[in-house]
């Protein structure tokens, strides 16, 4: 190959709207699985995989489930969702991960511009603009909540459709039903991803609105709720002829066997997610209170099972780490993984980073990890 015909490859490559931040480090699994990390990356249920789900997967790899082609159709699972939700099967379409989900949704429409409330993940800025649309940032230039449409438009260009997130990654705060109805009366259409909204304080899914605005997509997982992020089960939630729509241009050949095998018990687990519910609503206002008495560390108020934070050593503070990035460093060192910011749309700088709410065991050894870290 000569070094010209380099050049041009290279100069072909599309450009993404999106630059994925630096990750957290995932070990192989063979080294994973000898190590006692406490991962507080994540967004889990803190009660971990149901173990009938466990017992489900392992029986059906057992019996040779892996030898047959499963339903594109996930017609057991949309049954299942339908029972839960009380709407139709036909409102909801199947498929792995979220961004698979809302890439799905964004290229069912022609191209437009479409905004993104930031701070947010990458994965959604680059999912829609794969889908052929131009990406723009939103935010409220004074705090990091949602802004309505009306203020959104204030404060940037025009938009013609908008992805939202309830509850909102990484700043852990629920999206209003007043914000959504802004959005939905002034866009062509909005997405709004859930996939978090079962392990927040009180979180109100906007699931029943699909009903009412054809123009709305709602994305949901089973990843979160049930601990399971090896195994990415996610779908959308529409109106009928909207997801007959999205049918059109998605060929649901992303579905696992796993799809239909948690499909037959999933219904039967929502005490599961109830137990981590109460679990959390003592444990994330208790997180925040005892991060927030750390020195250097500022939290923003958390409504999910995560906490959004920021470090800074004062210039009259006497603390050992100099930083955000040594924070993170010390503490993987010591056997824990926390998320940093930095990269993150709409984070300007590398002093945030999001910690993950577990049990109260889990969190307190955490805290005695930060404390010992910090203060000299």
């Amino acid at each position: 190959m000569t070094a010209s015909f380099v050049l041009n490859a290279r100069t072909e490559i599309r450009k993404t709207a999106a630059v994925i931040p630096e990750q957290t480090l995932y070990l192989p699994y063979d080294i994973r699985t000898e190590l006692k990390w406490l991962d507080f990356s994540g967004t889990s249920n803190p009660l971990g995989t149901p173990p009938s789900f466990l017992k489900a997967m392992h029986t059906a790899l057992v019996d040779g489930g892996l030898e047959f082609s499963p339903d594109r159709e996930a017609r057991k699972l949309r049954s299942i969702l339908a029972r839960r939700y009380e709407l139709k099967p036909e409102s909801f379409l199947c498929g792995t991960s979220i961004n698979e989900m809302i890439r799905c949704a964004a290229q069912t429409f022609q191209p437009c511009v479409v905004g993104i409330c930031v701070p947010t993940m990458p994965g959604y800025l680059n999912a829609i603009f794969n889908a052929g649309h131009k990406v723009i940032e939103l935010s409220d230039p004074h705090t990091f909540v949602v802004p309505d449409a009306s203020t959104a438009r204030r404060n940037r260009t025009q938009f013609d459709a908008a992805v939202l997130a309830n509850p909102t990654y990484p700043t852990s705060r629920l999206l209003s039903k007043a914000t959504l109805l802004s959005y939905l009366e002034s866009c062509k259409w909005v997405i709004v991803d859930e996939s978090l909204i079962e392990l927040t304080l009180g979180g109100e899914s906007m699931v029943s609105l699909t009903e009412r605005y054809r123009n709305l997509i709602i994305v949901r997982s089973l990843v979160h709720s049930f601990a399971m992020p090896g195994v990415p089960i996610s779908y959308c939630v529409a109106h009928p002829e909207t997801i007959v729509s999205m049918h059109n241009c998605f060929d649901c050949s992303g579905i696992s066997m796993f799809a239909e095998v948690i499909a037959e018990i999933a219904g039967s687990e929502e005490e599961h997610i109830e137990n981590a519910r109460e679990l959390l609503e003592t444990e994330i206002p208790w997180m925040q209170c005892m991060l927030n008495l750390i020195p250097g560390i500022h939290i923003f108020p958390a409504e999910g099972n995560f906490v959004m934070c920021s470090y800074e050593k004062g210039a009259a503070t006497d603390l050992a780490v100099a930083n955000t990035e040594e924070l993170v460093s010390r503490l993987q060192v010591a056997g824990f993984l926390v998320k940093k910011l930095k990269g993150m749309p709409g984070i300007v700088n590398g002093k945030y980073f999001c910690v993950a709410v577990r049990k109260r065991e889990e969190n307190e050894k955490l805290l005695r990890a930060l404390r010992e870290i910090i203060l000299p």
